[in-house]
């Protein structure tokens, strides 16, 4: 081989392939935000078609979040186990087996498995980007990373909304959601061929802090993760910053700005589609400017208060213009894209050779939010309406009932606000260094041990 060619394979190992690699596994999570916003803007055809109440639609959305968030910390063990890229394979393919059969369901109960199954696959799909970051880019790319996949995400369920309300109108939900089972196969082929689950080269000491554990190493990761309490706090605070996300853009949104404010299909869309791109610009200004000046706490407390507030304005402040209400909610998704620094956080007040566990763990607390708190709107929704039930025997829900059941988004930003003042500050760097050698050492030993059995 040539300098020049070998010189171009350097290049494409060393500069283009991790990034490619990388840009894969950002697809699959494009994939998972496609489907997790899907029912928002099939309420009035999932309602009508299963004759369910707001509390029911709210738990058939969340039965994504039940397969989802439980399957955090799993997940997490089996990437750190086998690798990336045969687990995204069969991800890929589980999702897409739950949305067919969410398609063809002609039952609430058939639906809510789909869903489930769905939720099941996308669960490898977040942690799977930062796994593959983790292995393949520089420490100092990782929580730019995080807020650029998110950020890709976003752009997708803006896209995805606008195009599903538009076709969902025309040929209802089951038609519109076709093109999503051949785009997911295509994209399970692409893992299958492209994505690699390691870089072959190496050093000693990142060959073993890598290498597949056992189940006791699985069970000492968890417990230093679990014993660790700051990542109950970060885990916290992530849900409660990630709740207009998950519960506002993923489920309520547009039910919300319909009602409320008296905005058409079209008009509703757009706010949440100038929501998602400041989130999407947000995200990775955010997380550069985190890892310039190498601090987490301070732009989560700053930017959380000013998503605090901005909220509160929609909430309860009457007579919003349309303009008012897009500024707002561009400023308000800008600066909740700071939500992916509780990733890094919870990465670096962990040890490196656990890190996939580390941010498992950090995405289950964080995705608890759509479980746990979807339903619960729903349910307030029910309980707090006066109006009249209606024809179909379905209720009605008048604006107050969504600004009193929303009301848990604001004050949960705030509230995460007040527990960001109890972080660490990392200054993006490994809290763990000891027990980084204490693993080492031990899976070091375990190989040793391995080895010397073998050679028996």
């Amino acid at each position: 081989m040539t300098t020049s060619h070998r010189h171009k394979a350097n290049l494409f190992g060393t500069l283009i392939q991790p990034w490619f690699i990388c840009i894969i596994g950002m697809f699959f999570y494009c994939y998972n935000y496609f489907l997790r916003v899907s029912p928002s803007t099939m309420q009035a055809d999932l309602t009508q078609t299963f004759h369910i109440t707001a509390t029911q639609f709210g738990t058939l959305a969340a039965f994504y979040y039940y397969a989802y968030t439980p399957m955090q910390l799993p997940a997490g063990m089996i990437y750190d186990k086998f690798g990336p890229k045969f687990v995204l394979f069969l991800a890929c393919l589980i999702a897409v087996l739950g949305l067919s059969i969410f398609i063809s369901a002609d039952s609430y109960a058939m639906a809510g498995g789909g869903r489930f199954l769905i939720g099941l696959g996308t669960a490898f799909a977040y942690i799977g980007v930062l796994k593959l970051a983790s292995l393949w880019l520089p420490p100092t790319r990782f929580a730019t990373v995080a807020g650029l996949t998110t950020a890709l995400g976003m752009t997708c369920g803006a896209l995805s909304q606008k195009y599903l309300t538009k076709v969902v109108e025309v040929i209802g939900y089951k038609h519109a959601l076709h093109s999503a089972l051949f785009v997911g196969m295509a994209l399970s082929i692409a893992i299958l061929f492209i994505v690699k689950s390691r870089p072959k080269q190496k050093t000693l000491m990142a060959d073993e802090m890598q290498a597949p554990m056992n189940f006791r190493q699985l069970f000492s990761a968890t417990r230093i993760i679990f014993t660790n309490p700051q990542m109950w706090l970060i885990g916290t605070i992530g849900c409660l910053l990630y709740l207009p996300a998950t519960v506002f853009l993923d489920l309520w949104g547009i039910p919300f700005l319909k009602s409320v404010y008296q905005l058409n299909s079209d008009q509703a869309v757009n706010i949440s589609s100038i929501t998602f791109l400041g989130w999407i610009i947000g995200g990775p200004v955010i997380g550069m400017l985190s890892d310039r000046i190498k601090r987490r706490r301070m732009p989560l407390i700053l930017t959380g208060g000013t998503a605090a507030i901005l909220l509160c304005v929609v909430f309860y402040v009457p007579g919003l213009t349309l303009t008012e209400l897009h500024i707002l909610f561009f400023i308000a998704g800008f600066c909740c894209g700071a939500h992916p620094l509780c990733f890094a956080l919870g990465k670096e007040n962990n040890p490196i050779a656990i890190s996939g566990t580390a941010v498992a763990v950090t995405n289950m607390l964080i995705m608890a939010g759509g479980a746990i708190f979807q339903p619960v709107v729903g349910k307030l929704l029910d309980l707090h309406t006066k109006s009249p039930v209606g024809l179909n025997g379905i209720p009605t829900y008048a604006p107050g009932d969504y600004t009193f059941a929303l009301s848990i988004i604001p004050l949960g930003v705030a509230l995460a606000i007040v527990l960001s003042s109890f972080l660490k500050e990392t200054y993006c760097e490994s809290q763990a260094k000891e027990a980084d050698e204490q693993i080492f050492t031990t899976r070091k030993s375990s190989a040793l041990v391995m080895d010397a059995q073998g050679a028996n």
